[in-house]
């Protein structure tokens, strides 16, 4: 009789890269933002740290694993990947090294160019860099011809809002406040929309204040 083959560990890992300078990095396993802790079920290890993240009681696999000194998933999904760049920030991880599938590979670099980390392992193309809102000419060290108050395309400004609004929805749960936050994310990605309106409306009001007089 044979026995059936053990579960690997998931493939799908993320890591800090190694950085130039000293700054101060966490490798805590269970250092984790209150958020998460607040959003999925957890098992913790055997020292009573959170090791395994679950979406709810049912799944048989968590949605991640902390290791401490890298974070594991057998997925790669947008929410997931959300919140593995989250501990990642919270942990000062500026730098990361991705491995595992492409499809987990390419989420991890379009979302960490995103947030503005480094992302190693992982060669984007040409759309991934437009998904991460990144130039690719700025990116290879080129000029661009394009001013530096030029207002994003509609295509961008919709990238980035779906881009936030999958991170607002991985750490917080009330309705009302995702509102606020994406209401705070509109005004700052096209805030320059909204200036001929307010110059427009103040003058309206002197306009007013005159004929009034």
């Amino acid at each position: 009789m044979t026995r059936s083959p053990s579960r690997t560990a998931p493939a799908n890992r993320l890591a800090p890269q190694p950085a130039a300078s000293e700054e101060w990095r966490s490798l805590d396993k269970g250092d984790v933002p209150t958020q998460l802790l607040d959003r999925y079920l957890i098992e913790r290890d055997r020292q009573g740290r959170p090791e395994r993240y679950y979406r709810d009681h049912k799944t048989a696999d968590p949605v991640f694993r902390d290791h401490g000194r890298a974070l594991s998933s057998l997925h790669a999904y947008p929410d997931t990947v959300a919140s593995m760049l989250r501990v990642a920030q919270h942990r000062n991880w500026s730098q990361i090294k991705v491995s595992g599938d492409e499809a987990f590979r390419r989420e991890v670099w379009v979302q960490g160019r995103s947030l503005g980390l480094e992302v190693v392992g992982y060669k984007p193309s040409e759309r991934d860099r437009q998904a991460a809102n990144e130039d690719p000419d700025r990116a290879a060290g080129r000029r661009t011809a394009t001013e530096p108050g030029k207002e994003p395309s509609p295509e961008t400004v919709k990238r980035r809002l779906e881009m936030a609004a999958v991170v607002v929805r991985t750490l917080i749960a009330d309705p009302a406040a995702q509102a606020r936050l994406m209401e705070r994310a509109w005004a700052r990605v096209r805030p320059e929309r909204e200036k001929p309106r307010t110059r427009d409306a103040d003058r309206n009001r002197r306009t007013e204040r005159r004929r009034e007089r």
